[in-house]
Formats: structure tokens, sequence, C-alpha cells
């Protein structure tokens, strides 16, 4: 009798626990969570000098609820964009020269123009043919002093 209930009990902590962590994952995770990409790089700002700019790539892993975007395809397109698109905004950062404040505006655009056309190419290569939805975002665009200046 003793051993039956010391059995039920370690039971009903492993269901438990088990059943608790996967409560709790689905409360606590985000679609964007697996998608998303920092870069940090040096920039040097016209009689500034030299800052840290931090750019943040998101990409919704589910935009929809349907077959295609639940595909080991789709989900090989997503990982690749998300690898990708650091590598063009780390590119686009080091490309540029000395900036001024203004620049930084068109900064961000050409790197949300590179990573849709980006988007265009690797949405062919990995679903020809397939209607897909591919949503991202370019945010936390924000500049660092360096902690020695």
């Amino acid at each position: 009798m003793y051993r039956m209930l010391n059995i039920l009990v370690i039971f009903l902590l492993l269901v438990s626990h088990s059943a608790l962590a996967g409560i709790s994952s689905g409360f606590y995770s985000s679609h964007y969570a697996a998608g998303e990409g920092s870069v940090i790089a040096a920039v040097e700002i016209k009689d500034r000098g030299i800052y840290n700019l931090i750019v943040s790539i998101q990409f919704l892993r589910k935009p929809k609820d349907s077959k295609i975007y639940k595909s080991d395809e789709y989900e090989q397109l997503i990982d690749r964009l998300v690898v990708e698109s650091r590598g063009i905004a780390l590119q686009k950062i080091l490309e540029s020269k000395e900036l001024s404040l203004t620049d930084f505006a068109g900064l961000k655009n050409n790197i949300e123009t590179d990573i849709k056309k980006l988007v265009a190419e690797m949405k062919d290569k990995y679903l020809p043919g397939g209607e897909v939805e591919v949503v991202f975002s370019v945010s936390n665009f924000f500049l660092l002093e360096p902690r020695d200046k």
C-alpha cells in the first residue's frame, strides 16, 4: 500500500511538472523569439566620433493559420532569412562612411529595401509558386555611446 502510494505521488509530480511546463511555454513564448537577430556595429558620426549602432531584425514565424506556414520549407526559409538579413544589415552599416544624424533614416530604409529583395528571392527558391507572406520588422535602431569616451 505504502509503495503504491509513493509510485502514485511520483507519477503525479512528473505528469504535473510536464503539464505546467507546456502551459508556461505557451504563455511566455513569442513568435518573434526564435526569429530575432541583432547586429551591433561601430559607426562614425560627423563631429561627434564613433558610436555603436544596434539594429534588431525580427521575422514573424506564423503569420497565418495555414498549412504552408507549418511546412519544413517555410521554417527553412525563415531560418535562412534570419541569418542573411543580419549579414545585409551589417554590410550596409559597415559600408556607410561618416554619417550625420539625418543619414540614419536613409540607412534604415536601405536595410529594409535590401531585406525585401532578399525575401522575394528566397521565397521563389524555397517555396516556388506558393503564395507566402513573410512579415519582418527592423527595430531597435539606436546608438550607444562607447564606455571609454
